[in-house]
């Protein structure tokens, strides 16, 4: 069975992630999933936003915690989203029209 480590870090000059895990063993192997906030992607189309099948895996696999933090900023981000786009509020205020 997998166990999860959920460490939070900085990218340091040159690009570099450095991640210190005393729980690890010196030549032991694991497995890295970066997440990167929604924030600092720029994305131009949908189709960018779309996750792969392996993203979509990573996420499975995180803590519950994890997931809920990540959904619960994805919400926060949308609601921003819709309260300054009022163009669909007013597709919602005229007058049913029956053709």
């Amino acid at each position: 069975m997998k166990s999860t480590l959920y460490i939070t870090t900085k990218v340091l000059p040159g690009n570099r992630i450095e991640i210190q895990a005393p729980d690890l063993s010196v030549g032991q192997t694991v497995e890295i999933v970066i997440l990167i906030p929604e924030a600092t992607i720029p994305c131009s189309s949908a189709e960018e936003q779309t996750l792969t099948l392996e993203q979509r895996l990573a996420f499975l696999k995180l803590p519950m915690s994890e997931r809920r933090r990540i959904l619960e900023s994805q919400a926060e981000a949308m609601l921003v989203h819709y309260q300054q786009d009022s163009e669909w509020q007013e597709l919602m205020t005229g007058d049913i029209i029956d053709y």
